[in-house]
């Protein structure tokens, strides 16, 4: 739409209004004569001179939606980051589900790594902790859950070693198996299958066998 105006139209557009944004004033505001508004990066500001009544062009205009954008995804990405921990590729998602572009969405998700708010690793442990607590599972079963919420094959991997011991795998699968009792009895096979299903390894659900009383 803006493009039209300024292609067949030829409609002229300058700076009205700048103000520092937020109480910190990491920003600014900038106003444009067709009631726009942008906000951008104290270092875009100076790199582009804005001033009131500097007429934007083409050119320019592109850059402040492009800036205004990554901002607005950067905002949002900390109010996720907030809430829980978060994945870069699950957040990364969550954002192209608000409908921010590409660009913007990688430019937030780079800038809270950056920032050290948001790290694979420690997201990795926090989910592996949840799940065992939740749902437990063995090993297998563990590693192809990070995978599928985008954490990296070598981090899900340090991941487990960092946090799952041998102790907490058996507590596992006496905590699944236990469940499962209640729809399967123990000479079941299919019992067996549930836990292989679960990830648990043929040592580990021998061990479940060996120590249930029923």
């Amino acid at each position: 739409m803006r493009e039209e105006n300024f292609s067949s139209q030829n409609v002229k557009l300058f700076i009205t209004a700048i103000s520092r944004r937020g109480s910190s004033g990491t920003g600014y505001t900038v106003g444009l004569s067709d009631g726009s508004s942008f906000f951008v990066s104290t270092a875009f500001f100076e790199e582009n001179n804005l001033s009131v009544d500097l007429e934007i062009d083409e050119d320019l205009l592109e850059l402040l939606e492009v800036e205004s954008e990554s901002i607005e995804a950067l905002k949002k990405a900390g109010d996720l980051i907030s809430r829980a921990e978060q994945s870069s590729h699950g957040l990364f998602l969550k954002l192209k589900k608000k409908d921010y572009s590409d660009s913007a969405c990688k430019f937030a998700v780079d800038k809270v790594v950056a920032s050290g708010l948001l790290n694979d690793e420690r997201y990795a442990e926090f989910w592996i902790s949840a799940r065992l607590r939740s749902h437990p599972e063995g090993k297998s079963k563990l590693y192809a859950g990070l995978l599928s919420r985008g954490v990296a094959s070598e981090k899900a991997k340090l991941a487990l070693e960092n946090c799952v011991s041998e102790e907490d795998l058996l507590c596992a699968v006496l905590s699944a198996g236990n469940k499962l009792l209640t729809k399967y009895e123990k000479t079941d096979q299919k019992l067996q299958n549930a836990l292989y299903r679960r990830g648990f390894s043929s040592r580990e659900i021998k061990y479940f066998l060996d120590n249930i009383d029923v």
